[in-house]
Parts: structure tokens; sequence; C-alpha cells
């Protein structure tokens, strides 16, 4: 019982004990609140009321300006002493001094943390080799005539600024180098992008039969081969960048078909394979053979037309012109359209492809073949 009533007492002591382990706060106390106002910031705050382990802060005139918190929370803290007017004078010159490596700074920021906002890079040779020239002299100016610079006190330092945080210039510059290559690589992430695989992966997604690219497939199902292929393509493209190719520059879209992939997991099964109406011994065996040459290894298990007959395109081609009228030539051209059902190696199910086939002077062509699939039950 003794030992309970002196643990109560030693909780009360903390709970009494305030800001950051100093003394109690007391009503009318001066502090500093983290306010919510223009962005997170740190504003000038009274303690209007105490309560046990909680306090009543105001900070600012209208009635709904006010908030409890208890004593010990991070987003109060005492107000910090007003720095002298020699301190002011020396961050104030520290500022003039590194004006002309600021937009450096500026640039190097959210690679030196991600809390900064920062960019503007352009990303020349030139570009770079000044950021690097400008943080040398920074550091040098940082660690002999300004060592121990703090972050100006005497202003508002605002979340994601660097503009003030003094101490902050002095340690990104100091760790230039670093920060310059990580600031490569992120330059180099946004020139080299993955914005086909990600349009395809935005087209499975949204048709209403989640119809796949085959790039997407071979992303979904042959992953080894396709970041072997991808690596080869775009590893030069990074090199021109002086980095090397990030080991997680795949992750966002391997993660996106890994989604795609239990989602045709789901939804395959429930879908049967719908035959076209129509039949024509000849366009079937063409095209059997044609899917037969791209997809190595298919089965083409079922085919089918949706035209009966061929149907007649126009087509213009342009012969040139005279002040008065351009001249073409009138092509007439026919299609037939239609489907395949076919099993491809290392596919879990089968798959309806559509193709296009046309009719010329020449015979028949492949006008479309396959280049994506819809997922179907096998039969």
């Amino acid at each position: 019982m003794k030992l309970n009533i002196l643990l109560s007492i030693a909780l009360g002591l903390v709970l009494c004990i305030g800001v950051a382990g100093q003394a109690p706060l007391r009503v009318g106390d001066t502090v500093e609140y983290r306010c919510n106002c223009f962005g997170q910031e740190w504003v000038t705050a009274k303690v209007a009321a105490v309560n046990g382990g909680s306090v009543r802060v105001r900070y600012g005139n209208m009635r709904n300006q006010v908030v409890d918190l208890p004593a010990t929370s991070d987003l109060i803290r005492r107000q910090a002493a007003a720095p002298s007017q020699a301190e002011i004078q020396r961050l104030n010159q520290f500022e003039r001094d590194a004006d002309p490596y600021f937009q450096s700074v500026v640039k190097m920021a959210n690679a030196y943390d991600d809390r900064y906002l920062g960019g503007g890079i352009q990303g020349t040779p030139a570009e770079w080799q000044k950021i690097l020239d400008d943080l040398a002299a920074l550091d040098n100016l940082c660690r002999t005539r300004y060592p121990g610079i703090t972050d100006h006190t005497a202003v508002t330092l605002r979340d994601g600024d660097i503009r003030y945080r003094f101490a902050t210039w002095c340690d990104l510059a100091a760790k230039r180098v670093e920060v310059e290559k990580k600031a490569r690589t992120e330059f180099a992430k946004g020139q080299v992008t993955l914005t086909t695989t990600k349009d395809n992966l935005n087209f499975a997604f949204d048709h209403q039969k989640n119809r796949v690219p085959d790039e997407t497939q071979q992303l979904m199902y042959d992953r080894a081969k396709w970041e072997q292929e991808m690596t080869a393509k775009l590893k030069p493209r990074f090199a021109q960048y002086n980095v090397e190719m990030p080991a997680d520059f795949f992750r966002e879209v391997e993660k996106r078909a890994d989604d795609l992939k239990a989602l045709i997991e789901r939804t395959a099964p429930t879908r049967a394979w719908e035959q076209p109406p129509f039949h024509d011994a000849a366009v079937e065996a063409f095209i059997r053979a044609k899917y037969a040459a791209e997809y190595k290894g298919a089965q083409i298990l079922k085919a089918g037309l949706d035209y009966n007959t061929w149907v007649e395109r126009k087509g213009l081609s342009y012969l040139g012109s005279d002040s008065t009228f351009r001249y073409y030539k009138v092509e007439y051209n026919y299609y037939k359209r239609g489907w395949v059902l076919m099993k491809t190696p290392n596919r879990p199910f089968c798959q309806a492809s559509e193709w296009i086939v046309g009719k010329g002077g020449k015979g028949m062509v492949v006008v479309t073949l396959g280049g994506s699939g819809i997922f179907v039950r096998c039969p």
C-alpha cells in the first residue's frame, strides 16, 4: 500500500513538472505553441489555466484560439530567451555572407531532408558543378568564420522552409558530396520514367474485363525476364546522369503488378470464352499461323470472327497540292476482325486475344495481332 502511495506521489510530481522536464507551468507564463495556422509553426502563446497535468494555452485574441494540452505535450515549449543584439548581428551577417550560395542550398534541401521544400534543378553538368562549388565555399565559411552558427533565433522558422535555418545550411554543406549524389539520383528518376509500364497497368485496372497488355503480363508472370530487359534498357540512361540505377526503381510498378495479378486470380475463373458468331476458314488459318509465330508455344484453342463479310474501309493518301486544292488518292481496303482463345506458356489462365486482318491487292495482311488479352477460364 505504501509503495502504491509513493508511486502515485511520484507520478503526480512528473505530471506537474511541465514542459521538457522544466519547472511547472503557471498561469500567465509565456510559451510557444506549435499551431496549425499557416502550416505548422511555433507561435507565442500564454498559459490561461493549469489543471493537474493539463494546461490551457491561448495563442491569439479570437475566441477559438485556445487549446487544452497535457503539460508534457511536445506541442508546447518554453519561450526561448530573446537573443542578444550581438547574436542577431552575427546571424544577419552570416545571412549576407552566405546569400550567394542560398539557391544551391535550396536546390539540395529536399535531398538533404525530405521535410524541406527544394528543387528547381535543370540538371546540366555546369549546374551540378556550381552547386558543389557553392556548397564547398559555404562549408568553408561555416567552419572558418561562423563555427557553431545556429538557426536564426529572431524570426519564425516555418515548416518545409530551409530559409533562416543556418545550422542546417552548414550541415548540408559539410555533407554536400552525399547529398548531391542523392539529388542526382532523384533527378534522374524524374527523367528516366516507366510511363509505358504505368499506362499499361492503368489500362488493365480500368478496363471493364481487365484486359492486360503483353508487357504487363510479362511483368506479372515472367518478372525476372522483364527486369532483365528493362534494366538493360534503362541502366545506360541513368549512367548519363552519372548515377547508378536505384535498386528499388521498379518497386512501385511491381507492387501494382502484384495487385493486378491478385485481381486476375479472383476474376478470371468467373469469365468464360465468348465465341464470336462467324467463321472464315481461310482467315482463321491465316491468323492461327501468325499467332503461332508471334507467341511461341501458344496453343490456339478456338477462333471466330465478328464480321461475316469483309468490311470496307476507305483510306486517303496525300499526293500533293496547288494554290487551290490538295490532292489525295482514294484507297479501298477490307477488314475482318475476330478473336482467338489461346493458352500461352507460364500463364495460369487462357486468354481471349483480338486481331484484325486486312485484304488488299496483295492478299491478306495483319493489321493488329494480340498485344493484350482478357484472362478467362480454360474450357
